[in-house]
C-alpha cells in the first residue's frame, strides 16, 4: 500500500514538474525573443504580430502543460484527501456552494480592478455609461448642453442641447446605484457575481450538480469574463441578464408552471435587450421561441395567466424604450445611435469617433462579399478562443455535448442564433482583453462545455461498466478541464495581465496625477489624443478626456484645448477655478501648465478634427 502511494505521488510529482517546466519554456521564449511577450494589441480586426507570436507558443507549450497537469490531477483523484475533498462538496448544500462561488466571483474582478487596471478606464466608452449612469441617479435622461459646447465634444456623445451619451440606458441604469453611492467600479463585480447563480442552477436542471459545479468553476476561471467584469463596459450586465433568461426559460420549459417564472423572463431579457441588444436578440430568440413552445403544454386560464405575465413587464419596458427614444431624440423609434451619426454630421464631424461616415454603412455590421464576412468572423473566433478560457482550445468539449441530451439544443440554438445573426459583424471588438464584441456567446459556451465534460464522462463510466478495458478513465474530461484552467491561470493569464496592468498604469495617470497635484478647483485643457500610444507597448483604446460630471460641478473639469485664446474665453465662465493645460514629457509623464504661461505662438492648437471650421473666440456662445 504505502509503496503504491509512493510512487503515484511521484507520479504526481513528475507530471507537476513537466508542467511547470513547459511553462518555463513557454516564458522563456517571450523573454529572449520577444521582449517578454509585448502584445502590441491596439486593434479591432487582426492580430498584432506580438499577439499572433504569443499565440503560436501558447497553443503548444500551453498544451502540453496542461496535459501534464491534468494527468497531476487524474492520478491524485485517487489521493485520500482528494476522495475526502471530493465527499465534502458532495455534502454541501446547493445554496452553500452558490454562496461561496458567487463571493468569489465578486473578489476576482475588484482584485483585477485595483490591482491590475490601478481603477483605470481602458477605452473611452467607459467615461460615457458613468456620464449617463449619474444623469440617471439624478432623475434625468439629458443634460443642458454647456455653454462653449465645443470644449465638451467628444467621441459618444450627443451634444446638441442636449448632453447625451449615444448608448442603450440598459447599463447607465444598472450602474446608476454605484454612481449614487460614489462607487461605480463595484457593480460590474456585482452583476458578475450574481451570474453564477443562473449558471449553476441552469446546468443543475440540464445536466444535474455535477455540471452545475464545472459550469461554475469554468465561468470564474474565465479571463474574458473576469477582466471584463474588471472594467465598466456594458457586456457583464448583458451576460448577466442572459444568464437569468437562460435559467427562467429551461425552469419554465421543464415543468415549472409558476405565473411569477414568465414574468421573471419578460423582465430579464428586457433587461439584456436595454443592455446590448444585437447580443440580446441573438442569444435571446432562441430561448423565447423555447418559452413559446412551452406554453403549448398549458391549457385555459394557466395559458392566459402566463401570457399576461410575461406582457405586463415586457410592454412597460418597451414602452420606456420608445419614451426614452422620445425624449432624448424626439422620435420614438429614432435611437440615439442614430442621433450620435447625425449630430457628427451637423458638427463637422468636429470631436467626433469618425471623420467622415456614410450614409449607407451601419455603425456595427457591414454586408460587404461573404468571403469578406468569413474572413472578419474567423479572426473574431480565432481571438475568442484563446481570450474565453486561456485554453489553446477553447472548443475541447463541445462535441461531446450532444443534441438532445441533457437538452443541450438549447444552448447549441443560442450559439447558432448568435453566429447568423453576427456573421456579417464589422470586428471582434477591442483587444485589450478580449474581442469584446463576442463576450456573451460565452455563456452558451460555458453551458455546452459542462454539458459536454459531464456526457463525455458518463460515457466512458458506461465503458468501464461494460467490462471492457478503458483506455482513458472516467476521471478524465475534469481532470482535462482543471489542467488547462491551471495552465490558463499559470502561463496565459499573466501575460494578458501585465498587458493590462501597463495600459492601466498609462491610461489612469493623468486623472492620478491632477488629484495629486491639484487641491483647488481647476479647469484642464487636453489634446487629443488624451494619451498617447507612444507611451505604452501595449497599445490602449483611450484616447479621448474623460467625461465630467453632468453639472460641471468635479473639482477637475477636463475640456478639450481648442487655441489658448479660445481657452482664455472659455475661463470666464470659471472665474473661481484655476486653468492649466495638459502636455506629455518625452519620458510620458503628464505635466500641467499654467494656462496664463503659454500663448498661441508656442502651444499649438488643438486637433479639432473633421472638417468643421473654429468659430471666432468673439462668436464662441
Amino acid at each position: 500500500m504505502r509503496s503504491s502511494k509512493r510512487g503515484r505521488r511521484l507520479q504526481i510529482a513528475g507530471f507537476l514538474l513537466a508542467g511547470m517546466t513547459s511553462l518555463w519554456i513557454f516564458q522563456e521564449i517571450g523573454n529572449h525573443n520577444l521582449s517578454t511577450y509585448s502584445l502590441g494589441l491596439g486593434t479591432t480586426h487582426f492580430m498584432s504580430q506580438g499577439y499572433v507570436f504569443f499565440l503560436l507558443f501558447w497553443s503548444v507549450f500551453g498544451a502540453l502543460a496542461a496535459l501534464f497537469f491534468s494527468g497531476a490531477i487524474a492520478t491524485a483523484g485517487h489521493e485520500d484527501w482528494a476522495s475526502h475533498t471530493i465527499r465534502q462538496l458532495r455534502e454541501t448544500s446547493d445554496r452553500s456552494l452558490i454562496l461561496a462561488l458567487s463571493l468569489i466571483g465578486f473578489c476576482i474582478p475588484l482584485l483585477i480592478r485595483w490591482r491590475v487596471l490601478m481603477g483605470a478606464d481602458i477605452a473611452d466608452d467607459e467615461s460615457a455609461y458613468r456620464f449617463m449612469a449619474e444623469l440617471l441617479a439624478s432623475g434625468r435622461l439629458y443634460a443642458e448642453s454647456p455653454p462653449m459646447k465645443l470644449f465638451f465634444d467628444r467621441a459618444f456623445m450627443i451634444n446638441d442641447g442636449k448632453f447625451y451619451s449615444q448608448y442603450f440606458l440598459g447599463w447607465p441604469a444598472l450602474l446608476a446605484p454605484g454612481a449614487a453611492l460614489g462607487v461605480p467600479s463595484l457593480m460590474n463585480p456585482l452583476y458578475s457575481a450574481l451570474t453564477v447563480p443562473p449558471i449553476y442552477l441552469t446546468l443543475r436542471r440540464l445536466g444535474g450538480r455535477r455540471s452545475a459545479v464545472i459550469g461554475a468553476i469554468i465561468f470564474l476561471s474565465a479571463p474574458l469574463l473576469q477582466f471584463g467584469a474588471a472594467t465598466q463596459l456594458s457586456h457583464t450586465s448583458c451576460l448577466f441578464a442572459l444568464a437569468w433568461t437562460a435559467y427562467f426559460t429551461v425552469r419554465i420549459y421543464t415543468g415549472d408552471d409558476r405565473w411569477w417564472l414568465h414574468s421573471a423572463l419578460a423582465t430579464s431579457f428586457s433587461v439584456a435587450f436595454l443592455v446590448r441588444p444585437s447580443s440580446a436578440l441573438a442569444l435571446g430568440i432562441p430561448l423565447l421561441a423555447t418559452w413559446l413552445f412551452s406554453l403549448s403544454s398549458l391549457h385555459g386560464k394557466a395559458r392566459r395567466n402566463a401570457l399576461a405575465a410575461f406582457a405586463a413587464p415586457a410592454l412597460g419596458f418597451a414602452a420606456a424604450f420608445f419614451v426614452i427614444n422620445m425624449i432624448q431624440t424626439g422620435g420614438f423609434t429614432s435611437l440615439a445611435y442614430q442621433r450620435a451619426v447625425q449630430y457628427a454630421r451637423e458638427n463637422g464631424f468636429r470631436f467626433a469617433a469618425w471623420n467622415w461616415f456614410p450614409k449607407d454603412r451601419t455603425l456595427a455590421m457591414s454586408f460587404g462579399p461573404i468571403g469578406l464576412a468569413a474572413a472578419q468572423t474567423g479572426v473574431s473566433l480565432t481571438r475568442f478562443n484563446y481570450a474565453l478560457f486561456g485554453w489553446p482550445l477553447a472548443f475541447v468539449f463541445l462535441p461531446f455535448a450532444g443534441w438532445r441530451s441533457h437538452r443541450s439544443w438549447i444552448p447549441w440554438s443560442m450559439l447558432i442564433s448568435f453566429a447568423v445573426t453576427h456573421f456579417y459583424m464589422r470586428n471582434g471588438g477591442i483587444d485589450t482583453f478580449g474581442p469584446v464584441h463576442y463576450l456573451e456567446p460565452a455563456l452558451p459556451i460555458i453551458l455546452l462545455t459542462a454539458l459536454g465534460i459531464t456526457r463525455l464522462t458518463s460515457w466512458l463510466r458506461a465503458i468501464r461498466s461494460t467490462g471492457l478495458a478503458p483506455l482513458v478513465s472516467a476521471r478524465a474530461p475534469f481532470a482535462l478541464c482543471l489542467g488547462l484552467i491551471a495552465a490558463s491561470w499559470l502561463g496565459y493569464i499573466p501575460v494578458r495581465a501585465m498587458a493590462l496592468n501597463e495600459v492601466g498604469a498609462v491610461a489612469g495617470l493623468p486623472q492620478r496625477t491632477a488629484r495629486a497635484e491639484f487641491e483647488e478647483p481647476t479647469v484642464v485643457f487636453v489634446q487629443r489624443p488624451f494619451i498617447s500610444r507612444k507611451c505604452s507597448q501595449t497599445n490602449h483604446f483611450l484616447f479621448w478626456r474623460p467625461n465630467n460630471d453632468p453639472d460641471l460641478q468635479n473639482p477637475i473639469l477636463w475640456v478639450n484645448h481648442l487655441t489658448v485664446e479660445h481657452d482664455k474665453k472659455l475661463m470666464e465662465l470659471y472665474p473661481d477655478r484655476n486653468a492649466v493645460v495638459m502636455v506629455w514629457s518625452p519620458q510620458c509623464i503628464p505635466t500641467f501648465l499654467p494656462l496664463s504661461s503659454v500663448d498661441d505662438s508656442n502651444f499649438p492648437p488643438g486637433r479639432i478634427g473633421g472638417s468643421g471650421e473654429l468659430p471666432p473666440v468673439e462668436e464662441m456662445q
